[in-house]
């Protein structure tokens, strides 16, 4: 929606002071934004944000599914050197029991993602909260699979096979 300035004088009659200076503010921010991303050509999709949930069944020692995972993740800075991705997903055994939560933070990436179709995979080290507290240089391996699915692979040697022996997957949200 445009606002043209004659539209803005006929508003400005209709309000109190407070709430003119409050909607001039509005419109400068706005228009500082518009120009801003006009100048830069740069969207938050294009400069590489993503995020989701996370929705997976992992298995137990036996290779059997035995865990519900399931949580949020956001990935940040993707087309950069220095990527930020972040998980936070509780875990529940099939029956109920056993609930407990683990955070995934301080990534780093080792070389550059690697593309295969339409899926890009990054590989690095990150912290990861356990039991017996956070471990810290883990290996694990972000996908993004098209614009819709994610993965995510966390070294079972660094993580005493807790997260059993297939990846956590999740979905990615559209950034509009």
């Amino acid at each position: 929606m445009v606002l043209f300035i004659k539209d803005i004088d006929l508003l400005s009659l209709m309000i109190s002071k407070d709430k003119r200076e409050l909607l001039s503010a509005i419109f400068i921010a706005a228009a500082a934004a518009t120009m801003m991303s006009s100048v830069s050509g740069i969207s938050a999709q294009q400069m590489g944000s993503k995020s989701g949930t996370i929705a997976s069944l992992q298995n137990a020692k036996d290779g059997k599914p035995a865990w519900i995972v399931s949580g949020a993740w956001d990935f940040k800075n993707i087309n950069s050197t220095s990527p930020t991705f972040n998980a936070t997903f509780n875990m529940v055994m099939l029956n109920g029991s056993a609930p407990h939560k683990h955070n995934i933070t301080d990534f780093k990436m080792s070389g550059s993602p690697t593309k295969k179709n339409t899926a890009t995979t990054y590989n690095g080290t990150a912290t990861v909260t356990l039991k017996k507290g956070p471990v810290t240089g883990v290996p694990v391996s972000i996908k993004l699979m098209g614009p819709q699915a994610m993965s995510l692979w966390i070294d079972p040697a660094k993580t005493e096979n807790h997260f059993g022996n297939t990846p956590i997957y999740g979905t990615q949200h559209r950034v509009k």
